[in-house]
């Protein structure tokens, strides 16, 4: 009962994904990030597969073989829901028999849409056309493709939580934010994303080089009246 949608930035070299649901705290149990892909496990999810589908692809290069590893360590795979898209923009996925309508997968330039429990069928392809339309930061891009998605029909049940990971250069992350309870989750993100985006730089720098790196308070308080 989630939709998610996965993506990566030519420009950039970042990849990322953003995902909503109608339970809380999507964001502990859908989704995880490698250095050359994003997997997903959702519908009754199994977090653990998550692990799976990234050391396979790191042992093989393969999405096919990071699938296929996933499924095959599922129980009762028949209500799980995996997908995977790797940095080269190759993207795989499957649904099993007992998960929810409106469900499947779609894939567009760049982005893999995933969902189940939709409450219609555009909503994956207004993902992927919010995704290719949108400018700007892969974050930004991501949040666009979930809200048009939501737009056009999000799920049957009312949204929870919505999540949002992106992952830059040197292994750090760009962001990496959770709405884990509201009436509008991924509203609740996307004014998330607008607080975080002009402080990611400072932050990162306190990664990289922390002696010039500015105080918290500065960067905090920078916009504030």
């Amino acid at each position: 009962m989630t939709f998610s949608l996965a993506g990566i930035c030519a420009e950039t070299g970042e990849i990322g994904y953003a995902v909503t649901t109608s339970s809380v705290c999507v964001g502990a149990r859908v989704g995880a990030i490698g250095p050359d892909c994003v997997v997903f496990s959702q519908a009754r999810t199994d977090p653990r597969l998550h692990g799976v589908g990234l050391a396979a692809h790191a042992a093989t290069g393969s999405a096919a073989a990071a699938i296929g590893a996933m499924q095959g360590a599922a129980v009762a795979a028949h209500w799980r829901q995996l997908g995977i898209l790797t940095r080269r923009g190759e993207a795989l996925h499957f649904t099993g028999a007992s998960c929810l309508p409106e469900c499947g997968g779609l894939t567009g330039e760049g982005c893999l849409a995933l969902g189940n429990f939709l409450g219609a069928p555009e909503v994956m392809p207004a993902m992927v056309a919010g995704f290719e339309a949108a400018t700007g930061p892969l974050a930004a891009r991501l949040i666009a493709g979930l809200a048009a998605g939501v737009a056009a029909g999000a799920e049957r049940d009312p949204l929870q939580s919505a999540a949002l990971k992106v992952l830059g250069s040197e292994g750090i992350f760009s962001a990496d934010l959770r709405a884990d309870r509201s009436p509008t989750p991924v509203d609740a993100l996307a004014e998330l994303w607008a607080d975080w985006a002009p402080k990611a730089d400072a932050y990162r720098l306190r990664v990289l080089d922390p002696d010039s790196a500015p105080p918290s308070r500065e960067v905090e308080h920078a916009n504030r009246g």
